[in-house]
């Protein structure tokens, strides 16, 4: 270590660069220039060189000694800082815990650059912000961690928001798409009448998405409503930090961290701020907190199957009685198209196409059967029949039987996320219903979603039936048709998340989250290999790393090392995946994981913690 002199104090950068590789995950440091002292500060872009090229990379911070035995000069400072301590911090434990570079959170933490979109927020004026009015509850918003279950989750937002402004504090909406932030936008407009709100989405321009994200780093703006990214907005003063609908799987990153927006918001949460939850239920991995219930305008919910008669059916008795006895109707339906599925009329075996073996389906009215990818017609069954029957209806075919049933009503299907309509009776598959508030609602299929391998498959389905039952005013009534177990049937009219219990039970004993923390490791088999041997020799005794522990991954659950498990292998001689889990929070086998990377430095292996099991 030695000290670096110079006319100025701290004259040398750490700077986390964005390279091309995440491993070994390294600081560099590089020597700040008399024209750059001022302008180089810690959390700013600047433009280094990096082997025989340039690269990005943004100041962790500046300090006066170094261990590098050459210092090469920062070049260029671009723009203004953009991490500020408590994200760098929040980086620096999420890349810890979960086995990745700081570079994949920073990705996800901070947008690229965008000249013209800085330039655009920083020629605003300071704002000064208006008097927050409308529906303010301060109760909404106390220090700490609480969940809400009922009531519109916008509307609750929106009052939370207002609240946390009004009493001087920046919030934070947290939202599953793109279409929730235009609503949420609308809304918040409507309550707060000349407040500036920063919307941050993937969805957006980049220009835009910088413009905005510069506002709330330079305080022009104290509200920030957003898809998971904005988990990590660098609000001033932030107060409240609401999330909405967190087990949907849109909450979860596609890459590296692969972190959920929960978890991040968890980090961020002081005695000072308040998390609000407004889900039910709320995913399982997370701890037990204080819950405020409100049922009063919680609608009904049966089971099709509780109702009299031989319920049977796509729409069983049950649903008709149901929509006969309300105004309006949303209809959930789980397969979008007319018949998507079809199967032989003699023998049952599922109709393909003879071509390239993909299903065939009736994508219209009086259109004869073919197959969706290439248009092919011609089909005959093993057993010789060229008769076929419909295995499933999809939402046109459903909207043609209740049209008739109902010759009064309007009916129509919505095929897309934020498409308006105010027919009597609407059907939307998943994720696609309309923003509006119905008197009844019938679930089609509800036990589908528990055919699904994941271990998250009970509260999925819960989640799914309580997303459309919120769209159900007081009074209403939610029927679940075909399959819902009683048991979560009634979690779903109690608003009550007792099965979680049974659902942890299970889990303890099988070793599984949140109890033990799991990391799934895949890529080139010695490679794999390689990183296993580091990984043991430094759980055991640090002794020299194995070369092969081809005798170890034989297959099956086996004890790695003491209190840590591995599965598997799968996969071939080529590739192969393995999983490895420890007793929660794992900080051994994660420090392990993480050390063992940045000695192998560049291998073709991948680490996911906390995978979807």
């Amino acid at each position: 270590m030695r000290t670096i002199e110079a006319d100025f104090p701290d004259p040398v950068a750490r700077v986390v660069a964005d390279v091309p590789f995440s491993w070994p995950d390294l600081d560099y440091d590089y020597l700040v220039p008399d024209r750059l002292a001022e302008a180089a500060k810690p959390g700013t872009r600047v433009r280094v060189p990096f082997g025989s090229g340039r690269v990005t990379g943004i100041i962790l911070e500046r300090r006066a000694t170094t261990d590098a035995k050459r210092l090469r000069k920062v070049e260029r400072v671009l723009g203004e800082p953009v991490l500020t301590e408590e994200v760098s911090a929040l980086i620096q434990a999420i890349a810890r815990d979960h086995v990745c570079s700081r570079h994949d959170v920073i990705r996800m933490a901070i947008p690229p650059r965008h000249a013209r979109g800085e330039k655009a927020a920083l020629a605003l004026p300071r704002a000064s912000f208006p008097d927050a009015s409308g529906p303010a509850r301060p109760e909404l918003i106390a220090p700490g961690e609480r969940i809400i279950a009922s009531g519109h989750p916008l509307t609750l937002a929106i009052e939370a928001a207002a609240a946390t402004l009004a009493g001087g504090g920046a919030a934070l909406i947290i939202l599953p798409t793109a279409a929730d932030i235009g609503q949420a936008s609308r809304r918040a407009r409507e309550a707060l009448p000349g407040e500036p709100i920063a919307r941050l989405s993937a969805e957006d321009s980049g220009e835009t998405r910088y413009r905005h994200f510069m506002s709330a780093l330079s305080g022009r703006a104290r509200l920030v409503i957003g898809t998971r990214q904005a988990a990590y907005a660098p609000l001033e003063n932030l107060a409240t930090m609401i999330i909405v609908d967190e087990a949907n799987g849109a909450m979860r990153d596609k890459h590296s961290p692969y972190l959920w927006a929960d978890e991040v918001l968890r980090r961020r949460l002081t005695p000072q701020r308040c998390l609000l939850r407004l889900s039910f239920p709320t995913r399982v991995a997370a701890p037990a907190a204080p819950r405020a219930v409100d049922r009063s305008t919680w609608p009904k919910a049966s089971v099709a199957e509780q109702w009299p008669g031989a319920q049977v059916g796509v729409l069983p008795d049950a649903a008709f009685s149901v929509l006969r006895g309300h105004d309006t109707a949303l209809i959930s339906a789980p397969r979008p198209g007319y018949v998507p599925a079809l199967a032989c009329q003699r023998c049952g075996k599922r109709a393909q196409c003879p071509q390239c073996g993909l299903p065939l389906a009736v994508p219209s009215p009086g259109v004869a059967p073919s197959c969706r990818a290439c248009g092919n017609r011609a089909w005959r069954c093993e057993c010789g029949s060229e008769q076929l029957r419909a295995m499933a209806r999809g939402a046109g075919r459903l909207a043609q039987e209740i049209g008739r049933a109902f010759p009064a009503k309007s009916v129509e299907v919505v095929r897309k996320r934020g498409q308006d309509t105010d027919a009597d009776i609407v059907i939307a598959t998943p994720g696609a219903e309309p923003q509006r508030m119905f008197s009844c609602a019938v679930i089609i299929d509800a036990g589908a979603p528990l055919a699904s391998l994941s271990i998250d498959a009970e509260n999925e389905a819960v989640a799914r039936w309580a997303r459309v039952a919120r769209q159900v005013g007081p009074g209403g009534h939610v029927l679940l048709a075909g399959g819902a177990p009683p048991d979560l049937a009634e979690a779903l009219a109690r608003l009550d998340e007792g099965y979680h219990d049974r659902l942890l039970g299970e889990r303890e004993v099988l070793h599984q989250p949140p109890f033990h923390r799991w990391f799934l490791i895949d890529g080139k088999r010695p490679d794999v290999d390689r990183l296993l041997g580091h990984v043991g020799a430094r759980l055991a005794d640090g002794s020299a790393p194995s070369a092969s522990l081809g005798d170890l991954i034989s297959g099956g659950r086996q004890v790695f090392t003491k209190g840590l498990f591995l599965l598997g292998p799968t996969g071939d001689e080529e590739s192969t995946r393995v999983f490895l889990h420890e007793a929660a929070p794992a900080a051994r086998l994660s420090a392990a994981l993480r050390e063992s990377l940045g000695e192998m430095g560049r291998a073709q292996v991948r680490v996911e913690a906390d995978p979807a099991l």
